[in-house]
């Protein structure tokens, strides 16, 4: 079942002040994707998610689920179900009195409720747990009720609203991975709310990354960290450098970029329509950079601030003859040398790890 959010506009108006919470969101999201909405608060993403369950309907724009416009019925009349924050668990039932709940108002017969109940508990992991109340469950558990009596009643489009946030960070890791593997085992087409960039990274087919109500980026996790559009993307998806400077030339996708602060010349891949003189920032990730030359053809020099040793990697800051601090990581530090503080440095990195941006 497609989802398609055409032009979506919303405005909230408020003693005569007008708010844009969604500014033209324009996506279709095909059958068994899995696409994220991702931002700061504020950012529009989880009224997005509200006009496509029907608890808002919007200022301008269509939904459509499946070709039929289905913009202003309400969500009783969507198929779409909802995973919430809060679980929204009715604490007097027991697990599969839970489940059953909207069974129930369907009118279905005994055993065959009985059947549905048996093959979601299955499937989320919750079998020989269905005589227990909400209050003798874990967190993790009560997501996997919830998510549970939404995929009971089929619906065409499931919809989570930061169903992670009320987790302690293990039991984040581990639940984000498995509401992602019964996503994809019953091939149902999700959208999902957070602003946790790891999350969106390790769950998503497509993320939308959103600020101040408008779409910023569509893209693969890996399009998203690796080719940011802009500068927003780019510090918001993980850690980031950026080194500001001066189109030179452009030979096809590779971009020279003189900057007078450092007196240098990089070459790097063309993250956008560029033309010679154009101010641009070179985005270089922290694992870009290492100390190892091989054939890389950029060098950064500098001096050693400090450093963090990590266990698995060592994250340290280099401050550049400008003044700028520039954040590295060096992996597997139990063969790898670790970094001296106030030790001068070079750094390289590959023309393929430099993404440059419109300025």
């Amino acid at each position: 079942m497609s989802l398609i959010l055409k032009n979506v506009r919303k405005v909230f108006t408020s003693y005569g002040t007008e708010t844009v919470a969604v500014d033209d969101f324009d996506q279709e999201i095909r059958r068994g994707q899995l696409v994220t909405l991702l931002g700061p608060s504020g950012c529009g993403k989880t009224t997005t998610l509200r006009i496509i369950a029907g608890f808002e309907v919007p200022t301008n724009g269509r939904v459509l689920l499946d070709g039929k416009d289905v913009t202003n019925l309400p969500p009783n009349r969507r198929n779409i179900s909802m995973v919430f924050q809060s679980y929204a668990l009715f604490p007097h039932l027991t697990v599969e009195e839970n489940i059953s709940f909207g069974l129930k108002l369907k009118r279905l017969d005994r055993s065959t409720m009985k059947k549905k109940i048996r093959e979601m508990t299955d499937l989320v992991g919750l079998k020989g747990l269905e005589k227990r109340r909400p209050d003798q469950l874990s967190g993790g558990q009560q997501q996997r009720v919830a998510l549970a009596r939404s995929l009971v009643m089929e619906p065409s489009v499931l919809l989570f609203d930061e169903p992670l946030s009320n987790l302690d960070a293990k039991l984040r890791e581990s639940m984000r991975l498995e509401i992602r593997r019964i996503q994809q085992e019953v091939n149902i087409t999700s959208v999902y709310v957070t602003h946790d960039q790891v999350e969106a990274m390790s769950i998503s087919d497509i993320i939308v990354v959103m600020n101040d109500g408008k779409v910023m980026q569509i893209g693969s996790p890996f399009d998203i960290y690796a080719r940011p559009q802009n500068s927003f993307v780019a510090d918001f998806i993980g850690r980031v450098n950026f080194i500001d400077g001066e189109v030179e030339s452009i030979n096809g996708d590779s971009v020279t970029v003189s900057s007078s602060s450092l007196g240098k010349k990089f070459v790097g891949r063309k993250g956008g329509e560029l033309s010679p003189g154009d101010g641009v920032r070179i985005v270089l990730r922290p694992e870009s950079l290492s100390d190892r030359e091989e054939d890389k053809i950029n060098v950064l020099s500098g001096k050693v601030l400090k450093y963090v040793f990590l266990g698995s990697n060592v994250e340290y800051e280099i401050e550049l003859p400008d003044g700028k601090i520039l954040n590295a990581v060096t992996f597997n530090p139990i063969e790898r040398k670790f970094p001296v503080v106030g030790k001068e440095t070079d750094l390289y990195f590959s023309k393929e790890s430099a993404w440059v941006i419109n300025n």
